[in-house]
């Protein structure tokens, strides 16, 4: 076990939203712990060194890239794809983690209440097993809907906010509060966090609720199209629906077996909100209005 005031902490998924944020959020506590960027990409990592950054390959399909990139560190932010390849990507990441001597391991999660039977959720809930079997150290943040969902997979479709769960409520969370979450939890480490696991839900709204938030957001009338999971099955089924191209298929088809089992209430469950953002950073969370009006121009580039 390293004995060092400064942690080093492998961030994995860096070029991403959330991975991004993390590094930018430990980068906001120097002298605490030093972020060291990851990428599969030789170009990208040798452009962040070029900029005197910290960073190395890591390719989570191939371990042996693993022990170069965990020499010398103390703590990792895991995060994967949403894909099935979750489950072998984790147990061979925390194998190589544990051999080289890391301390302390937070993993990007689901809202789940560790029954599920959603794909994707169980993914989550088998790595979370294999995490909690290591000898590591770890915690476990679980993020409810991101709202940047809201540029992607739920983007605006032909000026609408289309909803496939009928008058169901999800919980909404900013990507800069589970970077905040993390980063903090990562900061503090495993004296305070280890074996915890945090919630993340700040906003509970269905489409409708949504789409009014928007309105107000953007200044333009943003009607709601309210489906059932049926519904959406049919439009998918004619061509007039798909997921985006670069989607995973069993993910893609993960998302569906989502949105029926919201709509049948069967993730009742979570149709709440939580205090962990206030708990931990002693602030309120981004709610999805004021997440929209920072966000405002991408949101109206969707209805050009």
């Amino acid at each position: 076990m390293r004995n060092t005031d400064t942690s080093r902490v492998l961030v994995l998924g860096a070029t991403g939203r959330i991975g991004s944020a993390v590094v930018k959020a430990l980068e906001a506590t120097p002298g605490q712990a030093v972020p060291v960027r990851a990428s599969r990409s030789e170009t990208t990592v040798k452009q962040w060194i070029k900029e005197g950054r910290e960073a190395v390959r890591i390719d989570l399909d191939d371990p042996d890239t693993f022990p170069g990139a965990l020499e010398g560190i103390d703590r990792v932010f895991l995060m994967t794809g949403y894909t099935a390849a979750m489950n072998h990507q984790t147990k061979t990441l925390v194998d190589a983690a544990e051999d080289a001597g890391v301390t302390f391991l937070v993993h990007l999660g689901v809202f789940s209440d560790k029954r599920s039977t959603d794909p994707h959720f169980v993914w989550h809930e088998l790595v979370e097993r294999y995490i909690a079997g290591s000898r590591l150290a770890w915690a476990n943040v679980h993020p409810h809907v991101f709202m940047e969902n809201l540029l992607g997979i739920n983007r605006l479709r032909d000026g609408h906010m289309v909803w496939p769960m009928g008058d169901k409520q999800v919980g909404w969370i900013a990507g800069d509060d589970i970077a905040a979450v993390v980063a903090k939890v990562l900061t503090e480490g495993p004296k305070t966090h280890s074996g915890k696991d945090y919630y993340l839900s700040a906003d509970l709204l269905n489409g409708a609720e949504v789409a009014e938030v928007l309105t107000a957001a953007l200044g333009r009338e943003i009607p709601a199209l309210v489906l059932t999971p049926d519904d959406l099955q049919r439009m998918i089924d004619a061509g007039l629906d798909a997921a985006p191209a670069d989607m995973d298929a069993a993910y893609a088809a993960s998302t569906l077996i989502w949105a029926r089992q919201t709509y049948e209430g069967r993730f009742d469950y979570s149709a709440v909100t939580t205090s962990t953002v206030q708990n931990l950073l002693g602030r309120e969370p981004i709610h999805l209005g004021s997440w929209a009006t920072t966000h405002r121009q991408e949101l109206l580039n969707q209805l050009s």
